[in-house]
């Protein structure tokens, strides 16, 4: 895996998702259960966020809020950024950097199929 090879090459896939409507406290058993530190969440089929976990600490557990009665559109980044399947790892980067984020939706035609991280990244490139 190279900077040249497709975002592909890196992201995961299907990408792990919950609704709009969903509880903070169901969205953080999908990242304890898929040992991952976002999910991207969906409304109508579409992508319209993403909660990290940065937000969570941020948006709940700072403010000693309940997980469990708060909605996932409540404290999720929006819009969420993505990047289309064909582009390069390195045009993954430069977004990345440009956005200042660390994760990006991946899309084929518009349509969500993946997730590619920072992290992902750069374990592939630490392993060349």
């Amino acid at each position: 895996m190279g900077l040249k090879d497709s975002v592909e090459t890196v992201m995961r896939s299907p990408p792990v998702i919950a609704l709009f409507s969903d509880s903070v406290s169901s969205v953080i058993e999908k990242m304890i259960t898929n040992n991952i530190g976002a999910v991207i969440i969906m409304s109508g089929g579409n992508p319209i966020g993403i909660i990290t976990e940065r937000d969570i600490i941020e948006k709940v557990t700072k403010s000693n809020r309940d997980p469990s009665k708060i909605r996932a559109e409540e404290i999720m980044s929006s819009p969420l950024i993505s990047i289309e399947v064909d582009k390069t790892v390195k045009e993954a980067l430069t977004l990345m950097r440009n956005k200042k984020i660390r994760r990006l939706g991946v899309t084929r035609k518009g349509k969500l199929i993946g997730i590619i991280t920072e992290r992902r990244v750069l374990e592939a490139l630490a392993s060349l």
